[in-house]
């Protein structure tokens, strides 16, 4: 239903236009009047019409000077002049403001429904375009991000050849900023130890906060997969280029991911370069630099006592102490200076994001799940999950059905 605005300062002749004219039956509607210019402006911008009908003669502004006003707010709407001066100044002047219609009085009923259908066939043609255009612009932004990550692992894996011109036309298009030069890559990926089974978006959110919490500027890029990320760093000027801050970095994320994520990452840092070409071998030289956890060989050892015993319900810490001939309270607070958390809240965590995997792939026995994990007691089970998670566990289910 389009909306239609009469201006027009004889008030019988608004009347008559109201009144004689089935609108509805034509798909319109009368959302209301003005008897000036000025009130015609003001109702325009209250009502925003679909289609204005109006007079040229008219007090405090004329017809045309009004369109031109409610033509800088709402140039999507469409404007008939309905005058009884037919000379041509007013139809030139009306044709510069981008008036297409015309209808002279006395008013033809008939005519002026006429012309209000050519309106309306123009809208909706407008409409179907605009949808048309919404429908694409959706696809396009559901595929950017795809798109980008394609993009990405291609320049990263050096598979295919990126010429100079095809490199800033996939950048601007893909809306990549990472045309200025000064690159570097750095690499995390999951340690065969402690396999996690998030998927490259959960990766990429995950990694995306820890980095934002230590840097300031967001000159870098992420691609994702299921086994880690990649980090291309752009628009770093040589001046600012330091290996050993980068390190730094990389360190910081692998004790994140251990206390956050309850998995043992490798990280590596590559050679720094100025042209993008030269990232591939970037990449190369992180992926064959990973290091490991700068962990000590005990606190190493107890790590891997925890992900093979993580399902045995007697799991105290003086347990895994006499396992690895070592003082129970040295071994707490070793654990706890290393790792940043407590061994008791460390193994709580990684029995949880265990649970959290097996209702992801399925399972949804909750007794065998609190067992398989080290439970005996479900509500206690319960209680955990939801303290780490803040959702029960049937509703972390009924989340991973809505996505």
């Amino acid at each position: 239903m389009y909306k239609i605005l009469i201006v027009d300062d004889e008030f019988f002749y608004r009347e008559a236009l109201k009144n004689t004219i089935p609108w509805e039956d034509y798909g319109c509607c009368i959302c209301g009047e003005a008897n000036n210019g000025v009130t015609g402006v003001e109702r325009a911008k209250e009502l925003r019409p679909d289609i204005i009908l109006a007079d040229v003669s008219m007090p405090f502004m004329d017809g045309l000077q009004m369109i031109e006003e409610i033509n800088k707010e709402l140039p999507e709407t469409l404007c008939a002049i309905v005058t009884g001066y037919s000379e041509f100044e007013y139809a030139k002047r009306g044709i510069e403001l981008g008036v297409k219609y015309f209808v002279v009085k006395p008013v033809n009923d008939q005519e002026l429904v006429k012309c209000v259908m050519e309106m309306a066939k123009e809208l909706d043609a407008k409409n179907e375009k605009q949808k048309e255009y919404t429908s694409l612009r959706f696809w396009a932004d559901k595929n950017a991000g795809n798109n980008q990550r394609e993009f990405l692992e291609m320049l990263l894996d050096g598979d295919e050849e990126i010429n100079t011109e095809r490199f800033f036309y996939e950048c601007e298009n893909l809306q990549l900023p990472i045309q200025n030069g000064g690159y570097v890559v750095c690499c995390l990926l999951v340690d065969t130890r402690s396999p996690v089974s998030l998927s490259a978006q959960e990766w990429e959110e995950k990694i995306q906060s820890m980095l934002k919490e230590e840097l300031k500027q967001q000159n870098y890029v992420l691609q994702c997969s299921r086994k880690g990320v990649r980090i291309l760093f752009y628009d770093m000027p040589p001046q600012e280029w330091d290996e050993l801050r980068l390190r730094a970095l990389m360190q910081k994320l692998q004790i994140k991911c251990m206390q956050e994520l309850v998995c043992t990452v490798v990280a590596g840092v590559g050679s720094y370069c100025l042209d993008y070409t030269e990232i591939t071998e970037s990449c190369k030289e992180a992926e064959n630099s990973m290091r490991d956890i700068t962990t000590s060989d005990l606190i190493t050892r107890m790590l891997s006592y925890i992900h093979e015993n993580y399902s045995d319900a007697d799991l105290p810490l003086h347990k895994i102490a006499e396992a690895l001939y070592s003082n129970y309270s040295y071994l707490s607070a070793q654990f706890t200076k290393e790792i940043g958390m407590s061994a008791s809240q460390y193994i709580s965590r990684f029995r949880m994001t265990k649970a959290a995997d097996a209702l992801r792939s399925g399972v949804d026995n909750m007794v065998q799940i609190a067992c398989d994990v080290g439970y005996t007691d479900v509500k206690y089970f319960y209680r955990c999950f939801k303290k780490e998670f803040g959702i029960t566990p049937y509703q972390y289910i009924d989340e991973i059905r809505e996505k």
